[in-house]
């Protein structure tokens, strides 16, 4: 099989598994964690914030936190990543050859739907701050320096201060790998340009270095950095499943998100589209041609990436709810129904849906299910959902009228 095909394939398959994952819940599903009176347990981000403080200490708690972070606000990105994180520290064995990449673990299917969600976070958001990378590596050392402490009987400690020892004469990489994990951007930028200088294979730190100037505001550079980077990944032969985080797939996604940002509307929709040349399945560039689309009111090629996008990935509730909503924006109000209540049946904790749903029904003039929608809105989102107060008009309006 050419590289162009397997490399493809295996992204979807990571993709499908990732899919398979989110669809079936798992058969235990974990608790919402319980947070003091005066909490808002409808907000994704006291769950993602929960999860961060619990990752080292208590993983499995941490992953739990952040799988009803993802249940609340499936579009955000950060979510799904963090839950990968706290999966692969809950297994200590597991975690350490992760690490150590042995091909048997990063190969194994448990493995692979762990590392689809990172993957779908990357679809979401290429530029994603993967701040817990840092995290991961330094609880990776703990392991190892517990490792010889208690095999040779001595100070942990001690093991450990020899190892960082070790680690601060390693190449200039390592230090712009810490400085990005510690928010230091500017530093981290310095540092792996040293980096692109002295390494033989360039091109993952370039895809760092673009990924920064994007979060840094720095468009025309990180267009430099990231299109470079894509024209070395077509001349190496990379196999490992780790390099599927920079898939071409997704470099191309950046190159467009960053064109866009750069008002180059026409060079977005080419890399989006050679996105999709890489991978016919790709369906986050089918998304972004759908709202490209919608920004030139081309409605009929608009709704018809978006439901490309809903074929290849049928069980996606935030997908459906995008889809829902885009075909509410264009009038189209029964086609809008049927994907925003698949959404809510995907994810019945998922806010967004009702409201999307409950506006729908109400230009359909059925307020009395309007209301209940409405409803089911406002006890499902968040406290400082900007919404609430034009819902809670609205409800006011349709209940005077008769509504239950």
């Amino acid at each position: 099989m050419p590289r162009k095909a397997r490399n493809s394939a295996l992204v979807l398959a990571l993709l499908a598994v990732g899919q398979f994952a989110f669809a079936q819940k798992p058969k235990n599903e974990p608790r919402r964690p319980k947070f003091p009176v005066g909490v808002d347990t409808n907000n994704a981000q006291v769950y993602y914030d929960y999860g961060s403080e619990q990752l080292e200490r208590d993983p499995e708690k941490a992953a739990d936190s952040f799988y009803w972070a993802i249940r609340l606000n499936p579009i955000q990105a950060e979510s799904y990543y963090a839950r990968r994180c706290a999966l692969l520290l809950s297994d200590r064995y597991r975690f350490e050859k992760y690490y150590e990449e042995d091909r048997r673990t990063i190969q194994s299917d448990e493995v692979k739907r762990i590392d689809s969600l990172k993957l779908y976070a990357l679809t979401i958001n290429p530029f994603l701050y993967t701040k817990f990378e840092l995290r991961l590596w330094r609880r990776y050392i703990d392991i190892i320096a517990e490792d010889i402490a208690r095999n040779n009987n001595v100070n942990t400690g001690e093991v450990r201060y020899e190892l960082d020892r070790i680690i601060a004469r390693w190449p200039v990489s390592q230090r712009a790998f810490e400085a990005y994990g510690e928010g230091r951007f500017d530093d981290a930028l310095r540092l792996y340009g040293e980096a692109i200088k002295q390494a033989r294979f360039k091109t993952d730190y370039r895809i760092q270095r673009g990924r920064l100037f994007f979060q840094l505001d720095q468009s025309d550079s990180a267009l430099a950095q990231l299109t470079t980077a894509l024209e070395e990944e077509r001349k190496m032969d990379k196999k490992d499943l780790v390099y599927l985080y920079n898939s071409k797939e997704v470099l191309e996604q950046s190159i467009g998100l960053v064109q866009q940002r750069l008002g180059n509307t026409a060079a977005a929709k080419e890399a989006f589209g050679r996105a999709l040349e890489e991978n016919l399945s790709y369906f986050p560039a089918h998304v972004q041609l759908g709202y490209l689309a919608l920004e030139a009111k081309d409605t009929t090629t608009a709704l018809s990436e978006m439901d490309l996008a809903v074929q290849i990935r049928g069980d996606d509730p935030a997908l459906r709810y995008i889809y829902g909503y885009s075909l509410a924006m264009s009038g189209k109000f029964k086609d809008a129904e049927v994907q925003l209540r698949k959404a809510i049946e995907l994810d019945p904790v998922f806010a967004l849906p009702y409201n999307a749903l409950g506006e729908v029904l109400d230009k359909q003039s059925r307020g009395d299910e309007a209301l209940v929608q409405y409803r089911s809105f406002l006890a499902l989102a968040s406290k400082t959902d900007l919404r609430r107060q034009a819902v809670e008009s609205r409800v006011q309006v349709l209940a005077s009228k008769g509504g239950q």
